[in-house]
């Protein structure tokens, strides 16, 4: 949304924006009328089919800048008939999660075309081992050369050294 710059514009982004909530409004009570009247979609899906439809809304969300919620969707997610469960890595991913889970749960049912689909979270700490941990400038490269072996012969042929 851009900075109106005079007041004819303030009225009608306020006018959009006030549309928009009536047109959101009135998807939300069409699909509870269709609850009520037993017209609930239920579309089956598995883990495959909603890991496409998550990158296509990660399309979406990178054209409208929408980073922390593309990082968001790229967690690992497992799906339990109609349940979906995304393991969130820290309290930031969870408090921004709980922000988009309204917004996703609309996407998620309108594109699987299933009413009854659940979106949950879990936060794991994705602890790494001890030994994991790189401190030195030695054993990064150690890491480093174990990943690409190119790396070796690069050191060796600049005669490259960790430690100055």
């Amino acid at each position: 949304m851009s900075i109106p710059s005079n007041i004819t514009e303030v009225k009608r982004q306020v006018k959009s924006s006030i549309e928009a909530s009536k047109e959101k409004e009135a998807k939300t009570a069409d699909i509870v009328e269709k609850q009520e009247e037993g017209e609930l979609r239920e579309t089956p899906f598995d883990k495959g089919k909603l890991g496409a439809m998550l990158q296509e809304v990660i399309a979406d969300f990178k054209l409208k800048r929408k980073y922390q919620e593309c990082t968001l969707l790229k967690q690992p997610f497992e799906v339990e008939g109609n349940k979906i469960n995304f393991f969130l890595n820290g309290e930031l991913q969870e408090h921004l999660f709980s922000k988009l889970k309204p917004e996703l749960m609309g996407i998620v049912k309108r594109k699987l075309e299933n009413d009854l689909v659940e979106i949950h979270y879990e936060v794991r700490a994705e602890a790494m081992k001890e030994e994991d941990k790189l401190y030195t400038s030695t054993d990064k490269l150690a890491y480093l050369t174990k990943k690409s072996p190119a790396l070796k012969e690069l050191q060796k042929r600049f005669g490259l050294e960790t430690d100055f």
